[in-house]
């Protein structure tokens, strides 16, 4: 089978921390302290788990409080989700398949684009395999969903696309 593999969603600074990305400063130190509170070893017992924790709490902290380093990694997080699919649930968004894009393969790993609908840029909205296993959602009815945003502009389409069953699987 094709596209499904256990994958480490790594968490943004605002998942860490538990507040939204329009939390104030005064809502990210409340989070940060409560945070620092919960998972210290004297609280927790534990001390080698923690330790990594209290690192990334720190750094999300010392990056959401200052208004350039998280202008920075806000606009980061943005890129980010454009390159690799988002995954929401695409409500309200026009729908593709994945056979509306040009397959290629590209070294040891599929690539699918399509032209933007909207701004007509060749190859606007791209898609991997790595992108389809780490952040499609399963739509329960055998099938996965993704969102991707084009390369150009702010269109955000959701893609259709099912498990590829090898021949050789199903015997």
């Amino acid at each position: 089978m094709t596209y499904v593999e256990d994958s480490n969603v790594e968490k943004s600074y605002y998942d860490i921390l538990k507040v939204e990305s329009t939390a104030t400063e005064a809502d990210i130190k409340t989070a940060y302290r409560q945070l620092l509170l919960s998972t210290h070893p004297d609280k927790t017992g534990k001390s080698t788990s923690t330790e990594v924790q209290i690192t990334l709490i720190k750094e999300a902290y010392k990056t959401l409080v200052d208004a350039q380093l998280r202008k920075n990694y806000d606009n980061s997080l943005a890129e980010s989700t454009k390159r690799h699919g988002f995954n929401l649930n695409g409500d309200g968004l026009d729908t593709y398949g994945l056979h509306d894009f040009e397959e290629e393969e590209s070294g040891d790993e599929m690539k699918w684009s399509k032209m933007c609908p909207r701004c007509q840029i060749p190859s606007g909205m791209v898609l991997t395999e790595e992108n389809l296993s780490q952040n499609g959602t399963d739509d329960g009815n055998g099938g996965f969903d993704i969102i991707v945003q084009c390369s150009s502009c702010s269109l955000w389409i959701k893609v259709k696309y099912y498990e590829d069953v090898d021949e050789e699987e199903q015997e």
